[in-house]
């Protein structure tokens, strides 16, 4: 197949975009190529939807949860669960989808059909059945960051939203009721995070633990276990998005902030880009939703532990920026380390990073059934609906799910205040600098009864007028962009769209919370009609009905976004299948999932994912804890 440059001069509007693995995988876990070699994303069979490996295929009958495929109506599905002696027991609009009741050898039939994306075990049980305190839950990073003291106040972070972006999140037991499902970003045309890493964050954020509620051990909680959280799906199975699309998730977050009183932002991943934070587009975003209100978690990176190598925009000196250290799973302070692998500090500028840390190691939480992670890593699965990882994702996760404990404690907290609480409050680890650790580990129990300190108010830094290309650090999409077969290296001032980028118009009067205009990047279909019924009446934060009204108002304030380059019309089509990373840094050795040898390659890697490994031992693809010659005990 021949490749051609695309580099920053118009392209002419294409009818079915392709959007290939993309930079902004940046954190995320990725395949590894031969330089310049095109690979192709793994995608959901067309053939044969997801099914949940819970199921019992030998039992009478079965409920089930069922999703229809992009570009199908739920209501499709009611005769396929007749045809195969079942019953339909309830709409479900929020998934697009039906709860079903069907025999268990017929499971694998439904599936086999094209309308059906998946069947899961419709799963009982609330974990709100239980007491949230430190006894019910297993989940350590909930009590050595403090937020088992709010739960036991009552505060388990109701009514915040916590926006995710990344690369979906599924519909899993512990996050029932409690997702809003935002924009598909990826091409894929599903809600369904077919990657899996950003279930894995909205479990460490908000899971309530329901599929473990009865575990002798405790349950495995997330640290806000009623917060809601808001998917802002923009990556698919392989687990990369370009820069471009990041930015336009961004703005939807900023249009439905208060919608869905979206307090936190959530961003687990970082590029490798050294560009200024005063020009950069991604710095840009960030310090303005962190001026509308939004606190901004960020991770640092997993390129430690050398110096300088905290990812971008973690490099901003707005937000929050967090690495991980290991808690050993106890809550004895005294034998907590810092994770070798976690970003240090200076930035780029000389900034001092990260701000803070939390627990990033032997993270349990909630995996997506049918996932890439989860197939590449059977090792970290854990019964029935959990995965083990480590990585500062996971660390800037927790620190996300605290920071919604303390807006739902004291919700006239500005961005500002919230950061300097838990700055002011943290504890460091001895003998760690700054640039390590920040002010070190986050305690929520302290900054709950912290004197609120003075709004110091942090003036924005970035002109978002600098390079996109820059702010890619040196990872390029390859996609079709004139839909004649030839793959196209998208290079330069141009977005994925093949569109030229216009820094200046993308930064005016577009970010000022208004409607979003997204029919465009989607071709009018926000999968398969999910967002034009109903009123997502299964949560009380619903804030009005999706109608559509706002999706098709004013178009981002007088053709901000290069004067309607946006407006392709095209996210839907069928050509977003090819895709590959162009770039040196791509050459050598093949992702297993678990083996991986530190170099290049580390800032795309956000988690690490294995089976515990015994005292003294470390997690497969982990960067040696060696300090000296002595390898660190590992709990």
């Amino acid at each position: 197949m021949t490749t051609r440059n695309v580099t920053n001069h118009r392209v002419r509007r294409f009818a079915a975009a392709a959007l290939a693995a993309t930079i902004f995988a940046v954190l995320l876990p990725m395949p590894v190529a031969s330089a310049g070699t095109a690979w192709t994303r793994v995608a959901v069979p067309a053939t044969a939807g997801v099914v949940d490996p819970g199921i019992d295929r030998t039992a009478p009958s079965v409920s089930v949860v069922v999703q229809a495929t992009a570009g199908t109506r739920a209501v499709a599905l009611h005769p396929l669960v007749a045809g195969l002696g079942g019953s339909v027991d309830a709409d479900l609009p929020l998934v697009n989808g039906i709860s079903a009741t069907l025999p268990g050898a017929a499971v694998d039939r439904l599936a086999a059909d094209r309308a059906v994306a998946s069947v899961t075990l419709n799963r009982y049980g609330s974990f709100s059945n239980l007491t949230y305190d430190e006894a019910a839950t297993a989940s350590s990073f909930a009590r050595t960051t403090g937020a088992t003291t709010a739960w036991s106040q009552g505060n388990l972070g109701q009514g915040v939203g916590v926006a995710v972006i990344d690369t979906g999140i599924s519909s899993m037991n512990d996050l029932k009721g409690r997702i809003v499902f935002g924009p598909d970003l990826s091409g894929e045309g599903s809600t369904v995070d077919t990657h899996g890493h950003g279930t894995v964050m909205a479990g460490v954020i908000a899971g309530g633990g329901n599929d473990s509620a009865g575990r002798a051990g405790g349950a495995y909680t997330g640290v806000a276990p009623q917060a809601h959280v808001v998917a802002v799906k923009v990556a698919g199975r392989n687990g990369v998005v370009d820069v471009s699309t990041i930015l336009q998730a961004m703005h939807w977050v900023s249009a439905y902030k208060d919608q869905y009183n979206i307090r936190v932002l959530n961003l687990s991943w970082g590029t490798a880009s050294t560009q200024s934070h005063t020009v950069d587009p991604l710095n840009y975003a960030v310090q303005r939703l962190w001026q509308q209100g939004i606190v901004v978690v960020v991770a640092a990176g997993n390129t430690g532990p050398n110096a300088g190598t905290i990812t971008k925009p973690g490099d901003d000196p707005m937000v929050i920026t967090v690495g991980a250290y290991d808690d050993k799973q106890n809550t004895d302070l005294g034998d907590d380390v810092m994770a070798s692998w976690s970003s240090r500090g200076p930035t780029a500028a000389g900034l001092v990073k990260p701000d803070v840390v939390a627990p990033g190691r032997y993270v349990i939480s909630s995996r997506s059934f049918g996932s890439k992670i989860e197939a590449d890593n059977p090792k970290a699965l854990h019964a029935p609906s959990y995965i083990r990882g480590s990585g500062t994702s996971q660390a800037a996760a927790v620190t996300a799910g605290n920071v919604a404990l303390l807006l739902a404690a004291r919700p006239e907290l500005t961005p500002d205040q919230v950061k300097a609480l838990l700055r002011g409050t943290a504890n460091p680890i001895g003998g760690k600098v700054g640039n390590d650790q920040g002010r070190g580990r986050i305690q929520l129990a302290a900054a709950l009864t912290a004197p609120v300190p003075a709004d110091a108010g942090q003036a924005p830094t970035s002109s978002g007028l600098g390079s996109l290309e820059a702010s890619r650090g040196g990872r390029n999409v390859q996609t079709d962009c004139f839909n004649d077969g030839t793959i196209d290296v998208i290079k330069g001032e141009i977005t994925v769209m093949c569109e030229a980028w216009n820094g200046g118009a993308w930064t005016g009067g577009a970010w000022t919370g208004g409607a979003w205009t997204g029919g465009a990047w989607t071709g009018g279909a926000w999968t398969g009609g999910a967002w034009t019924g109903g009123a997502w009446t299964d949560a009380s934060w619903t804030g009005g009905a999706w109608t559509g009204g706002a999706w098709t108002g004013g178009a981002w304030t007088g053709g901000a976004w290069t004067g309607g380059a946006w407006t392709g019309g095209a996210w839907t089509g069928g050509a977003w299948t090819g895709g590959a990373w162009t770039g040196v840094n791509w050459a050598g050795g093949a992702w297993t999932g678990g083996a991986w040898t530190t170099g290049e390659y580390d800032e795309f890697l956000t988690a690490f994912w294995g089976a515990k490994t015994p005292k003294g031992k470390r997690l497969p693809g982990e960067a040696s804890e060696v300090v000296g010659t002595a390898l660190l005990g590992v709990a």
